[in-house]
């Protein structure tokens, strides 16, 4: 076993750093590729199973590809009936590295997408915490409102919020 030293940690934080800048360098560029050759993120997932069996599955560990070649029978068939429990154990963990693989190459298939086609970021203005407040007042006037189990001075509570909410919105739209 090697000898761990500062300076080798050092170093391997600034590989991975570096492979890291250069793994996204690479997810950016071919996600333009991706975007040239498509035009729309749609025209693209109308291929993302022969895409996935082209160009991710070729490119991910051989024990997924193994995983997704193996024939099962169909949870329920004859064929599962009849097998014992270790077979049906062996059946679930065959299923399940299906599964593993089937998640894995989706994955990557939506990271692809994402580079090649992003959505669009919205700037969302901040709300006032007095449109907030008259926003949270309508909601509970109208509650106490439609409620069947009122309780005494609800009357009264009501037109404190309805004299609050004038109020919040007088100055709410004063500004």
């Amino acid at each position: 076993m090697e000898t761990i030293t500062y300076q080798s940690i050092v170093q391997s934080t600034i590989d991975t750093i570096k492979a890291t800048a250069t793994t996204e360098g690479k997810w950016k560029a071919t996600g333009t590729k991706v975007a040239a050759f498509f035009k729309t993120e749609t025209a693209f997932v109308e291929v993302k199973a022969q895409f996935i069996a082209d160009a991710i599955l070729p490119a991910l560990d051989k024990k997924h590809a193994q995983a997704l070649a193996k024939e099962l029978p169909r949870k329920g068939s004859k064929e599962y009936n009849a097998l014992d429990q270790s077979g049906r154990d062996t059946w679930e963990a065959a299923n399940q590295a299906k599964k593993d693989a089937r998640a894995i190459a989706h994955t990557y298939f939506a990271r692809l997408v994402s580079y090649a086609f992003p959505k669009e970021k919205t700037e969302t203005a901040p709300r006032e915490l007095r449109l907030r407040v008259s926003e949270e007042l309508i909601a509970l006037i109208k509650a106490c409102q439609k409620s069947e189990d009122a309780f005494d001075g609800i009357v009264e509570c009501i037109a404190h919020m309805e004299k609050a909410l004038a109020s919040a919105s007088v100055r709410a739209y004063s500004k």
